[in-house]
Parts: structure tokens; C-alpha cells; sequence
């Protein structure tokens, strides 16, 4: 089965991460917890309640508004994306045994946003 869902923002990269940090770890904190909750609040509108018992494989296209940041600043976003996935329940953990693989794209258009689509795969 494919799940998908969309979230209509650009996130922030590594580098934002830990320049908060770095100003004060408990800012970092907030930081983190303000993105998950913008992740949260998509997946409960897009994906309804779901919960996956299988392992999958994270498809994930970022689309950039710019060519700015490193590909792997970019990436490293993936970070808040799965454990949004796992506090909201929709896979139990982000444990390889849970998520097999993770998948990136980057394309490019005037608004960003991440399309996220999760793919169940057999045990």
C-alpha cells in the first residue's frame, strides 16, 4: 500500500538546527518541537488516523524554491519528518526494522514544499 501527504513549507536545514543550539540549547529544543507540531498537524489532516504495521520505504521530494542550500541540508530534514511520523503513531519506529530505506528527490518550483509517500513493504 502507498500513503501520501504534503507538507506546504519549506524545512528548516541542519545548519538552522544548530545555530539554534548553538545560541541556546533549550531554543534548539523549541525549535524542533515547532516543526514537528507543523508536520503533525499535516499528517493528521492528510492521513487520517493511519498506522502502519509494516516496514517502509521513505519516498520523499523536496521542492526547492532556490538552488541556496546543500543537498545535504536539504536531507537532513528527513530527521523531523520521521519522528513526527513515529510520535503521531504511523509507524511504530524509525528503527531500520521500521523504515527500510529512505528515498530523496529535489525539484524545483516557486513555492517549497515536501511531498512525503510512504510505501509498505513485505517483512
Amino acid at each position: 500500500m502507498r500513503y501520501k501527504f504534503e507538507i506546504n513549507r519549506r524545512l528548516p536545514s541542519l545548519n538552522d538546527y544548530i545555530h539554534k543550539i548553538n545560541h541556546n540549547r533549550y531554543a534548539g529544543n523549541k525549535f524542533k518541537q515547532d516543526i514537528q507540531n507543523d508536520i503533525a498537524w499535516e499528517i493528521k489532516a492528510q492521513l487520517y488516523g493511519l498506522r502502519i504495521k509494516k516496514p517502509v520505504v521513505l519516498n520523499i521530494t523536496w521542492i526547492e524554491e532556490n538552488k541556496r542550500r546543500d543537498v545535504d541540508n536539504v536531507y537532513s530534514a528527513v530527521k523531523y519528518i520521521q519522528d513526527t511520523l513515529v510520535q503521531m503513531k504511523v509507524i511504530k519506529n524509525d528503527s531500520r526494522k521500521y523504515v527500510v530505506d529512505v528515498r530523496h528527490k529535489i525539484e524545483y518550483a516557486k513555492e517549497s514544499r515536501v511531498i512525503v509517500e510512504l510505501i509498505e513493504v513485505e517483512d
